[in-house]
């Protein structure tokens, strides 16, 4: 059963946000890697190759969940819980939507020749958004700190 994404979380996944994407290893234990998402104001898509990791073990587990922290204010997030529907990206078309997104340019152009890219379409089966007590006044901490 697909939940959807709460209106307050709208403009968080359509800013620049980068998420971080828990998957299960085959050894039962997690994996968690930082990802760049496209939210289409229904879903969340990220983007990955086939000789990473994270692929493999999305192939033998499609379970995931994934945290997506406000750029600006760590204490203000989202968390999706399910799992991920696979299709191949054979004419670059998602991966270069999250180049021009996140990178102003129209094409991805940092995979080898040969990669081959997958578009995971999280399918929302939970969906929460905690009030943090500093989610509406972060503590400031200085760069570097």
């Amino acid at each position: 059963m697909t939940q959807p994404i709460p209106e307050a979380a709208h403009a968080l996944l359509d800013d620049k946000p980068t998420g971080h994407l828990a998957t299960l290893r085959p050894d039962g234990r997690l994996s968690v890697n930082p990802v760049a998402l496209l939210f289409d104001g229904t879903t969340v898509r990220v983007s990955t190759t086939k000789d990473r990791k994270k692929y493999r073990n999305l192939c033998a587990d499609p379970r995931v969940a994934l945290s997506v922290p406000h750029r600006n204010n760590p204490n203000l997030y989202i968390e999706i819980r399910g799992h991920v529907e696979m299709a191949d990206d054979v004419d670059r078309v998602f991966i270069d939507a999250i180049a021009q997104h996140y990178m102003g340019q129209p094409t991805y152009d940092l995979d080898p020749p040969d990669a081959e890219r997958v578009t995971l379409t999280i399918v929302a089966e939970q969906v929460s958004m905690p009030r943090i007590p500093l989610s509406k006044n972060p503590p400031n901490a200085a760069d570097g700190a």
